[in-house]
């Protein structure tokens, strides 16, 4: 949608298939990137009860954010695995280890299950 472009938000749910292999079995995974607007809670809930995990995306440069927190509690309300991502790592304004604390202390993790990713570069730190 021109909106999302204009934006860089999600308004639809949009659903992929990848295939992923691990320790010499296949699996394939069912990703569902959901709208991040608190306004959009319901969908959002629709597609969190069909998933047996959630990938926590966070940027860099921004922090976690107030819908990031709302959507990250229905996860945690359906008892999905949770997996923290840090995007962004190649941005001149990216603040890794402010971020990282801030994951930390939301989630319980530890600071070396945080992934570390670039889109842009399409790469894993």
């Amino acid at each position: 949608m021109d909106l999302e472009r204009e934006r860089g938000i999600t308004i639809k749910s949009h659903a992929i298939q990848m295939k992923y292999a691990l320790d010499g079995k296949d699996y394939i995974l069912n990703l569902i990137d959901t709208p991040g607007h608190v306004d959009f809670s319901y969908e959002v809930s629709r597609s969190i009860a069909a998933c047996e995990g959630a990938l926590l995306v966070i940027d860099a440069s921004q922090g976690i954010q107030a819908q990031t927190i709302s959507n990250l509690y229905l996860a945690m309300d359906h008892d999905l695995e949770i997996i923290p991502i840090l995007n962004k790592m190649d941005m001149p304004s990216a603040m890794p280890e402010e971020v990282k604390d801030q994951i930390v202390e939301l989630l319980g993790v530890d600071r070396n299950d945080i992934l570390e990713a670039s889109g842009k570069n399409r790469s894993w730190y």
